[in-house]
């Protein structure tokens, strides 16, 4: 390490030094970690210096400065204008707030100055001097340097064991507040935890005066209501909503801006502007938090938020959140394509089959919207997917409801206790017409083990599938994995338990009443004006047909003769209901 000569220079008369200042939680009290106290020291020293001035400061607030990973933008901007010799001295609090990697880093900080002329000097520990005023610096630096990385070690394993505590009550212990929550300290079993809970909401329209917790909840109606991610995020730009990035001071922004730009490998243009992304509102709606659970770490496959679960694989939800669990739960399942997605369609009008996941379309499976223009059903593939070519396949609206809806009440009207299929079919119908008719309590639990079974059996199955992809190799490897799946399974079992229990309470004391369906109308047709049929609105014609079928198919149109009717009749196929069997072979009766 060399020693810096200050006054061997062309300004000899003037030596331009600059104050450094970094910190990994702001704080404004006189502690020695206040970037303002280090900066105050760091001035207070080049003023008692003669013929030293304060040229400029740079300061890295929110950033540890022992992470190497860690990208602090302004450290980055000392180093490049010190390689342009816009200044002589560097002056820190101490070396900790420089680094805290170990001597070999300080080292190399120090010989990069020293080889552009300048020189490392800290107001509190005087050894650290690389003047030539000062030619015991060389010797001490090494040492302190060292100090400084053990200290943060010691610091880092402490923190470790403080978290894992912390962790284990369901407190949200490090990383910024999620966007929409606030924070809340509260004393669980001795320790101070910080539980999360919805930040204030408003009157406001959604727009740039809408809180975070506004948007949070329009998301999340948003995408229940059937708009996709991508959607959302138009609709969210549109009302000028704030984002999460917008949503924070000046300061974190730049910060996160700075450390998002180094992550970048294609220069440092930030191309993710204050605007709504798809992946944020995605990520908004995957997070735990919502629905008040405490998250785990982060799937590495998935980059999902799992989950924390307690020693019995039971959620830990030490939270409050904005939805209830079940109703997180079905939003995963519509996220995923396993729930019927949307209730309305895209002109916001709710038709009797359109746009709520039962009608498919018979070549490529997928859900049929409405087209408004000219009433019909459609299912438009816009490109090739695997076997199946780009497609349109249409289908008269009204006609095709009339067909369902005829032969929903003739199945209804002829079902035959006798008859296997048909049995079947009653079962399901009376499973599910218990289940609507259940209490809200039994209804809400129910609905929400079911969820919850559906969202551990996806978890186990990207569990294996990680473990195929060998992410789980060696002993340790293995002794997660087996951790992990024994919680899951452990869940598994209790939700199947319970499932089976609270269908068991509701079929028994539930019968259908087909008789009173059938004599609901004066000559016994439902359908006839002012008949049952014709009375119910949409939502009941819609539960009802969801009794007993499970989807309705539409083929492709092969002929152009007989009526309308007779063309939707002979296109239309109607898969009736089964009962939920535990074997893999379950098939629906089609008709």
């Amino acid at each position: 390490m060399e020693l810096i000569a200050l006054g061997d220079r062309d300004h000899a008369d003037m030596v331009r030094a600059v104050t450094y200042g970094r910190q990994s939680h702001k704080s404004e009290t006189d502690s020695q970690a206040s970037p303002q106290m280090q900066k105050d020291k760091g001035v207070a020293y080049i003023n008692s210096q003669d013929n030293w001035r304060h040229v400029g400061h740079y300061e890295d607030v929110g950033l540890s400065g022992y992470d190497p990973n860690v990208y602090r933008p302004d450290f980055e901007r000392l180093m490049e204008d010190a390689r342009q010799r816009k200044f002589d001295v560097v002056v820190i609090y101490m070396l900790s707030r420089l680094t805290r990697q170990g001597a070999a880093e300080a080292m190399k900080i120090q010989q990069e100055l020293a080889s552009h002329g300048v020189a490392l000097v800290s107001t509190q520990e005087p050894f650290i001097n690389t003047s030539d005023d000062n030619p015991f610096g060389v010797a001490f630096f090494a040492l302190i340097a060292g100090l400084a990385h053990q200290e943060s070690k010691n610091k880092s394993k402490f923190i470790r064991d403080a978290f894992a505590a912390l962790k284990a009550k369901g407190s949200h212990s490090s990383g910024p507040v999620p966007y929409g929550f606030e924070a809340e300290p509260v004393n669980v079993d001795g320790l101070t935890v910080r539980l999360l809970k919805p930040g204030q909401t408003s009157d406001a329209e959604i727009g740039p005066e809408s809180t975070p917790a506004d948007n949070v909840m329009e998301i999340i109606e948003a995408a229940e209501s059937g708009l996709t991610e991508n959607a959302i995020a138009v609709r969210m730009t549109g009302r000028g909503a704030r984002t999460p990035l917008a949503s924070l001071d000046e300061e974190a922004a730049k910060a996160r801006i700075a450390a998002a730009q180094k992550r970048r490998k294609n220069g440092t243009e930030d191309t993710a502007k204050l605007e709504w992304s798809d992946q944020v509102v995605r990520r908004i709606l995957r997070d735990p938090r919502l629905a008040g659970f405490a998250i785990g770490p982060v799937d590495p496959k998935t980059r999902r938020r799992q989950i924390l679960r307690d020693e019995q694989g039971q959620p830990v939800r030490p939270h409050e959140g904005f939805i209830t669990p079940k109703r997180w739960y079905d939003l995963q399942a519509l996220l995923d394509g396993r729930k019927r997605t949307r209730r309305v369609d895209r002109a916001g009008t709710m038709t009797f089959l359109g746009s709520w996941g039962v009608l498919r379309c018979g070549l490529c499976g997928a859900g049929m919207t409405v087209s408004n223009m000219n009433g019909t059903y459609v299912c438009n593939l816009r490109r090739s997917v695997g076997d199946v070519a780009k497609h349109v396949v249409r289908i008269a609206m009204e006609d095709t409801d009339n067909v369902v809806a005829t032969r929903l009440w003739a199945k209804v009207a002829t079902l035959d206790p006798e008859n296997d299929d048909d049995v079947d079919i009653l079962a399901a119908a009376a499973e599910r017409f218990a289940v609507q008719g259940a209490d809200p309590e039994a209804a809400a639990e129910l609905a929400e083990q079911e969820a919850q079974l559906h969202h551990v059996q996806s978890s186990m199955e990207e569990l294996y599938q990680d473990r195929r992809d060998g992410l789980y190799e060696g002993t340790t490897g293995r002794a997660a994995f087996k951790e992990t799946i024994l919680k899951y399974q452990q869940h598994e079992a209790r939700c199947v338990a319970r499932i089976d229990e609270l269908k068991a309470a509701v079929t028994t004391a539930t019968r259908l009443p087909l008789d009173e369906w059938a004599a609901d109308s004066d000559n016994g047709d439902p359908m006839e004006p002012g008949g049952l049929w014709d009375r119910w609105d949409v939502p009941e014609r819609r539960a009802f047909l969801a009794l007993f079928a499970d989807r309705v198919i539409v083929n492709p149109n092969t002929t152009r003769r007989g009526s309308s009717w007779d063309r939707v009749n002979g296109r239309v196929e109607i898969e009736w209901a089964t009962p939920e069997r535990s074997d893999e072979d379950n098939e629906s009766v089609t008709a």
